[in-house]
């Protein structure tokens, strides 16, 4: 929102300058009948460095502004896939069977990810319970098992259904990154 109300303002100032400008240089033509009269004024030389100065200024500071925000978005984004990448490693190994370390590996590196991200972005700005909650209730499904390396008892439909929950909200965290 903020980065719409910043755009908003330079593109104002900039049709301030612009019709500040035509304004001069139409009264100016009036008062001298359409002829030019080969005399540059001290005005029009200030008229010309101002607007030049304004224009590559706005120019410099929308276009550091949008690569900034854009390469902050295209990093949180990067970090959200290797989430998602994570989690569906960790589905699949729940196809095979006796993979109870490799699931593990992968649901605390899933857990580091999540983390991470949350320590990277501002958390004012976006909240990040729905993806901690929806992390904890995969885990909580998928560790749910007796033996030290038998998975066979755990509920595959209710750890493929809380992945897919987990893999909702990492994607609905990208949409709200890539709207802002």
């Amino acid at each position: 929102m903020g980065q719409n109300k910043i755009a908003i303002t330079l593109f104002s100032v900039s049709l301030i300058v612009i019709i500040a400008l035509l304004t001069v240089l139409s009264y100016g033509v009036l008062q001298t009948s359409w002829s030019y009269n080969y005399v540059v004024e001290p005005i029009d030389i200030i008229n010309i460095i101002v607007t030049l100065l304004v224009s590559v200024f706005i120019a410099w500071y929308v276009t550091k502004r949008l690569s900034e925000e854009r390469f902050d978005k295209e990093l949180i984004i990067s970090d959200l896939r290797d989430i998602e990448s994570c989690i569906k490693k960790t589905l699949e190994f729940y196809d095979s069977s006796n993979s109870n370390n490799e699931i593990l590996i992968y649901l605390n590196q899933l857990h580091i990810l999540i983390r991470r991200f949350q320590c990277t972005i501002n958390t004012d700005k976006m909240d990040t319970r729905g993806l901690e909650n929806a992390f904890w209730q995969l885990f909580k499904v998928a560790t749910d098992y007796d033996s030290g390396s038998d998975t066979d008892n755990v509920d595959i439909p209710a750890v493929q259904r809380h992945g897919n929950d987990l893999i909702i909200e990492v994607r609905r965290i990208i949409k709200l990154v890539n709207t802002k």
